[in-house]
């Protein structure tokens, strides 16, 4: 019996619709580059799709679909994600039973009908259809929760008619800076560019990516710690986006070989005022800018607010009551720990006392607090601030970062001579932080006269609360989970989210931390003058009630605020 493939080729070749030498052609060129033989017949214009699709009908048996004209449940569309309609190009169509009809441009692809069967755990039946229309479908569907942005862009970009000056000044004719102002002020640009910014503070986005691809410019918005792609545009729109985001923060819209950094604030309804920081640096295909957002509207800067479990956070406000001595947070970067600094100082804060911050940069102007940006090229650094900062008298000093010795050296001082000091480390674990300083070269003696409490921490993503539901885990998923080390229960009710528009179909929306605090009681100065190991710190702390992270997110877990899959993540 023939195969599917050489009944396509058989049908072709019988109708004159291709000729033998075209379909070696083809044939060649797929062992070649790879891809589906329908694909590679339409790009190489041997057949166009219209035909491809009638015969594709007809070889297999199957019915042509103009799926354009289709309207499809909410419920089927999330069968399949959004990754996997892009990555096979197909599109759920509906749910009848156990079988789920699917429209495909190549039902050729066997492996690819097993691999949407063994994840959907559904009989698939498929249909044929244009690749254009299941592009639309696709976009129609899957991006219907950023249609706002998308509509606006469209529009926006109806209104870019001279792509070719675009282009003229991104290859470089306005390299001594002719023009470019005038085209970074263009209207259309501005409002492209405004647009971007604005949909990424309403959607809570933490940062902003503008790429530059070899043929495309590409936008994304991490949201909750995940990157979503929002939307590709062409190429030449990158150099007036990239010079109007420099025109806004001050930067020198004429160099494009070096990095450079700077920041502004815009104003949105409502006089609502956000801070953006921006980074700018060069690639292979041009200049990719990354916008922090810092909306201070959105940061919780309440101590009792950050998530902390009752116990610890009591432990952690005595320590933050002391007079002097040193509190350290540490995780890797986007773990919150700028946030929970900047919350300790905000219920330390009272006109008697004088406060004083070093930061690179200043996230949030503070009102009350003297914020120090360091400014390494002219010589303002953590070092050289610091040693300042001491000859002007504060009871608090806030380091954004320890990120050298001398830096610890200092901070380790002023703990000891009468100051509270608060300031953060890129280490993993509260326990690993005190074996980092030890390699940094301070004296273990040091270590326990000085540091009050190291604060570990992540964030981990919320289930939406607009679409949770709750479902019941038996004791083998427990047992296998870790759940059992805090309950005895042999069953236990959980939460799950189905997806919605509020979280993006995504099932999660918002972040919330887990810590572990260790206390520097005299058992753990005892071990850390032994010069113990991490482990043993860390079953000291243990022995003495210290939670864990792992833990405190299981804790998370039972509360219905968050998964057990992103709590093992």
């Amino acid at each position: 019996m023939a195969s599917l493939k050489d009944r396509l080729k058989e049908i072709l070749i019988r109708d004159k619709l291709i000729s033998a030498k075209d379909l070696d052609k083809a044939l060649a060129h797929q062992k070649t580059k790879g891809g589906e033989l329908s694909k590679v017949l339409v790009d190489l214009k041997f057949i166009d799709e219209d035909t491809l699709t009638q015969v594709l009908s007809e070889s297999l048996g199957l019915p042509p679909i103009n799926i354009s004209r289709m309207k499809v449940d909410d419920q089927v569309i999330k069968i399949i994600p959004k990754d996997t309609a892009e990555k096979y190009k197909v599109m759920p169509i509906s749910l009848l039973g156990d079988n789920l009809t699917i429209a495909m441009a190549d039902p050729l692809n066997i492996f690819m009908i097993d691999n949407l069967k063994a994840l959907t755990g559904f009989t698939i039946t498929p249909i044929i259809s244009r690749h254009n229309d299941i592009n639309e479908a696709i976009q129609k569907y899957y991006y219907e929760e950023d249609g706002e942005t998308l509509e606006k862009m469209d529009k926006i970009l109806q209104d870019i008619h001279d792509i070719g000056d675009i282009e003229v000044v991104s290859a470089g004719k306005a390299s001594a800076g002719d023009g470019v102002e005038e085209l970074a002020d263009d209207a259309p640009i501005i409002r492209l560019t405004d647009t971007i910014i604005q949909q990424a503070v309403i959607a809570k986005a933490s940062d902003v990516f503008i790429e530059p691809m070899e043929k495309t410019m590409r936008v994304r918005y991490r949201v909750d710690g995940v990157i979503r792609e929002i939307d590709r545009m062409s190429k030449v729109l990158n150099f007036p986006i990239v010079s109007r985001i420099k025109v806004i923060s001050n930067l020198d819209i004429s160099e494009h070989r070096l990095p450079q950094d700077g920041r502004f604030k815009t104003i949105l309804s409502g006089n609502r005022e956000v801070d953006f920081r921006v980074s700018v640096l060069p690639t292979a295909f041009g200049e990719k800018v990354v916008l922090r957002i810092l909306d201070q509207e959105g940061t919780v800067l309440d101590v009792d607010s950050l998530g902390f479990e009752p116990k610890s956070l009591e432990r952690l406000k005595e320590c933050s009551r002391k007079p002097h001595g040193m509190i350290l947070t540490c995780g890797p970067t986007g773990s919150g720990k700028t946030t929970t600094l900047y919350s300790i100082l905000s219920s330390l804060h009272r006109p008697e006392i004088n406060i004083t911050t070093v930061e690179d940069p200043v996230e949030y102007q503070l009102k009350g607090m003297n914020q120090v940006n360091i400014k390494p090229q002219m010589g303002l650094t953590f070092t050289s601030s610091l040693r300042s900062i001491l000859r002007q008298d504060p009871d608090i000093i806030m380091i954004g970062e320890i990120r050298d010795a001398s830096t610890l050296d200092i901070a380790v001082k002023a703990a000891l001579t009468g100051h509270l000091v608060l300031s953060s480390l890129h280490t993993t674990t509260a326990a690993g932080s005190i074996i980092r300083m030890m390699n940094m070269g301070i004296e273990p003696f040091l270590i326990c006269s000085s540091v009050l409490a190291i604060v570990a921490q992540r964030l981990l993503r919320k289930v939406c609360e607009h679409c949770k539901e709750a479902y019941t885990i038996d004791h083998e998923i427990i047992i296998k989970t870790g759940l059992n080390q805090i309950t005895s229960k042999k069953t236990l009710e959980v939460y799950k989210a189905k997806g919605c528009k509020k979280c993006f179909d995504i099932g999660y929306k918002g972040r919330v931390g887990i810590t572990e605090i260790l206390i520097f009681s005299p058992t753990i100065k005892e071990i850390i003058l032994n010069r113990s190991g991490e482990y043993k710190i860390k079953q000291g702390a243990r022995k003495e009630g210290m939670q864990t992270m792992r833990e405190d997110g299981l804790q998370k877990v039972l509360q219905g605020l968050t998964r057990r899959e992103v709590v093992i993540r």
